[in-house]
């Protein structure tokens, strides 16, 4: 057992427990997918979305990493960034990259170090890892991250011939059947399947945008998707459950996308519900996230994800873009994104809120946890106590 120094941020309830690597290992590269299973379990452990490591770059670091994953036939310039982006799931897989846990990333390193602005290397399990640049702006107490320009959706995350393409980077999807038991969708429907329809585009994770105009054959859903949680005051009992009815359909299309359309997004897709305020704007939106394989209060790459598709195809033009996590408003109704579009790239901008630091005493197990990804769901994430863990974490 070792004691592993953590800290945990949250980014408009998109939360994570980080551990500093900036000065040397404290869990080798099989403990860091064994650890995120810990430290990301609501009841075995932290609780968190997801785990994230900051490291230095050195040629010593990437050395490390590819020889435990091989993941590059030729190892990244690591003179060309400063630190180390490393996201892992709850079941131990590293994933490409996250907004929301840059912008803390950032606030970690500001809050520690006083730096307010470092290159750091994500999409690390990738072939070529993308080099970015991330900082506080200390006049308005906000964190940001310079995500670069998004791109096309790469071959090994989505094929088939259902996709099209759109323009150099958007490529849209059509005709996908979700399928739903006798009287799922009463009283808005006796439909048992709905046709979708998306745009694909990449934005250092695969997202999937839904439009509520085209998205959908049953035009009442996106309106349940959406619906206010103060709606219908009158009736408290009838909002609540049109606002449980939204919650699940995002959980239901989510993960009915990432279960049985394997062969078209074979490492999963993140699926992002939007809604256009036309009389300021804004965008709100809602995402299922992959790897987690649920919704989550706010996705920073789906916030870009949405607003790229939404201007591309001239649905605003508000500058910067305003873009309201719908799930996190819940909690927070002042939580809000900004998107800038610039030269350099695009811009995302938040106020990430350290939570806690502590000591977690971590048992090392040396497996990662068995579970077939595309049966799991929102129950299967909170109750995989599949072996014993008397890990325990103190808080400062």
């Amino acid at each position: 057992m070792k004691l592993v120094p953590f800290s945990k941020l949250t980014s408009f309830g998109n939360n994570f427990v980080i551990v500093d690597e900036t000065h040397g290992n404290i869990l080798s590269e099989i403990e860091k997918s064994d650890f995120a299973y810990q430290a990301t379990n609501i009841n075995f452990g932290v609780g968190s979305d997801n785990f994230l490591i900051v490291q230095s770059c050195t040629p010593e670091t990437m050395r490390e990493i590819n020889r435990a994953r091989g993941y590059w036939d030729t190892h990244p310039d690591s003179e060309s960034a400063d630190f180390i982006f490393r996201m892992f799931e709850p079941d131990g897989e590293e994933a490409f990259s996250c907004g929301n846990g840059l912008m803390s990333i950032a606030k970690y390193l500001f809050n520690q170090y006083g730096i307010e602005s470092a290159r750091i290397m994500t999409e690390i399990p990738t072939p070529e890892p993308k080099i970015i640049t991330i900082g506080t702006d200390t006049e308005n107490a906000s964190n940001w991250a310079n995500m670069g320009q998004p791109r096309k959706m790469p071959e090994e995350l989505v094929c088939g011939s259902k996709m099209k393409p759109l323009d150099d980077v958007i490529s849209t999807l059509s005709n996908l059947k979700i399928r739903f038991r006798m009287h799922d969708l009463a009283p808005f429907s006796k439909k048992q399947t709905e046709t979708l329809s998306g745009y694909l585009v990449f934005t250092g994770e695969p997202h999937m945008v839904i439009l509520p105009d085209t998205g959908f054959t049953i035009q009442e859903l996106p309106k349940m998707i959406f619906i206010a949680t103060d709606d219908n005051r009158s009736e408290k009992k009838k909002a609540e459950k049109r606002v449980a009815f939204g919650s699940w359909l995002v959980h239901h299309i989510g993960s009915y996308l990432n279960r049985q359309y394997t062969d078209l997004f074979p490492s999963g897709i993140n699926v992002n519900f939007v809604k256009l305020n036309q009389t300021d704007g804004t965008i709100e939106y809602r995402c299922f996230e992959r790897g987690i394989y649920r919704e989550t209060l706010a996705c920073g790459t789906g916030a870009l994800a949405v607003s790229y598709v939404a201007r591309k195809l001239n649905l605003v033009d508000a500058k910067p873009l305003v873009v309201y996590p719908h799930r996190s408003r819940w909690e927070n109704p002042d939580s809000e994104l900004l998107v800038m579009e610039e030269e350099s790239g695009w811009l995302l901008n938040g106020r990430p809120v350290m939570l806690f630091s502590g000591e977690f005493n971590y048992k090392k197990t040396n497996q990662i946890i068995p579970f077939d990804k595309r049966q799991a769901d929102e129950k299967m994430l909170t109750g995989l106590a599949r072996r014993k863990n008397t890990a325990s974490a103190v808080i400062y």
